[in-house]
């Protein structure tokens, strides 16, 4: 097995960006995250700042202003020297904090769980089978083995539970999520929408833990179906990447785009009505059962984005994905991945641990840092305070964004 740091090694540079730079605000978060006086908190400040303000996720969104996202970073010192096994540990112990307080710890309950390579190296990388090589490992390092069902080309998916204990009747349930590839490279490029700061970045976003945790423990009503609404506003926030005056989705440069309800206002699914009682006006007209994509939004570490080709290899045939997991208790998917699986508690404690036993590891020592480091450190955070969303996001005024 080819090790994390023989792969980083390997990596080439991207000559594309030399003639493509790094957008603004990916070039404001690269210096901090590259920064080796920044300390990880000032780093998770930076990202969740990014994650709320420049990125289409409504669900990353919501996690991020209300600081639920648990972030794990690998600096370039880790992935260039590192054994594998120290990466391993090192992101296991960090998902297993995460899954410890989403389960049992409502006041630092995350939902969302991002491993974040920060590296300049990585950063710069042009992607290829190298880069793809390399962020596979990391996946793999992270525990989280692919299930290729249903998956096209060499895609697959990878998932897991998060759990969370119902206050009602203290009992434990897991909520399915899929792993998530993003990346500096993607930043002006066809997936765009697929671009992080640092180098590369794995997402895990439970939606049913956070639509489960609004419910049990915020008494926020969820018989609106927000978590639909909030997926189809991600959808409907996708950049669009070229210029032109054109309403179609393939010729603006969308990598996700809502469907057009039919001539009688019917869903591409019939027999599903729709669950909105609201519907924005941002999202009238639109299909509430399956929307289009050039990318599919369940798969993990892409064959499409490592081809390096100036437009999508799925251009000609679009994935079809599915939005009724989120609210039809007749799909299949609806009891994992949304209303909650129940688990015994020795299941979720084999997994976890049980609280008696839980020693959360002592936070890395205080760096050592000149005033001149501190004052960078500050002087480039308080340029990422002064992100503005673009207007082009649609926002759900009720969620606090």
């Amino acid at each position: 097995m080819t090790t994390v740091a023989e792969l980083f090694a390997r990596l080439d540079g991207d000559p594309w960006r030399i003639t493509h730079p790094f957008s603004t605000d990916m070039l404001q978060a690269n210096a901090l995250l590259h920064n080796t006086a920044a300390t990880s908190e000032e780093m998770a400040e930076c990202l969740a700042l990014w994650c709320q303000r420049l990125q289409p996720c409504q669900f990353g969104r919501v996690a991020a202003k209300q600081r639920r996202i648990h972030f794990c970073f690998l600096r370039e010192a880790a992935v260039s020297e590192w054994k594998d096994d120290d990466i391993a540990e090192t992101i296991g112990e960090e998902k297993q904090l995460w899954k410890q307080r989403a389960a049992c710890d409502p006041e630092r309950a995350a939902h969302s769980f991002v491993i974040v390579v920060a590296s300049p190296r990585v950063a710069l990388a042009a992607p290829d089978e190298r880069l793809r090589a390399f962020s596979n490992r990391i996946l793999e390092l992270a525990g989280w083995e692919p299930d290729r069902r249903g998956v096209r080309r060499k895609n697959t998916i990878t998932s897991d539970f998060l759990y969370l204990r119902n206050p009602t009747d203290g009992g434990f349930y897991g909520f399915r999520f899929n792993a998530d590839f993003f990346a500096c490279a993607g930043d002006g490029r066809w997936w765009h929408d697929h671009r992080f700061p640092g180098g590369i970045a794995f997402t895990a976003n439970s939606t049913g833990h956070m639509m489960r945790f609004r419910e049990w423990y915020q008494a926020k009503d969820q018989s609106e179906a927000w978590g639909l609404k909030q997926a189809m506003l991600t959808i409907h926030n996708a950049a669009q990447t070229k210029s032109t005056d054109s309403g179609e989705p393939s010729e603006q440069g969308r990598v996700t785009w809502l469907r057009p309800l039919g001539a009688k206002g019917e869903p591409l699914v019939e027999d599903v009505p729709c669950p909105l009682r609201n519907v924005p006006l941002t999202l009238s007209g639109k299909d509430w059962t399956r929307y289009e994509g050039l990318l599919h939004t369940d798969h993990a570490v892409r064959e499409e984005f490592f081809l390096d080709r100036a437009v999508a290899p799925t251009a000609s045939r679009p994935y079809l994905m599915d939005f009724t997991y989120l609210y039809d208790d007749k799909q299949g998917d609806f009891e994992q991945f949304t209303r909650g699986k129940r688990f015994a508690d020795e299941e979720v404690y084999a997994e976890i641990g049980r609280p008696g036993d839980w020693v959360h590891r002592a936070g890395a020592p205080a760096k050592t840092r000149s005033e001149e480091e501190a004052a960078s450190v500050a002087e480039q955070l308080l340029a990422c305070s002064r992100w503005v969303t673009p207007p082009r996001y649609a926002v759900d005024r009720d969620d606090e964004i």
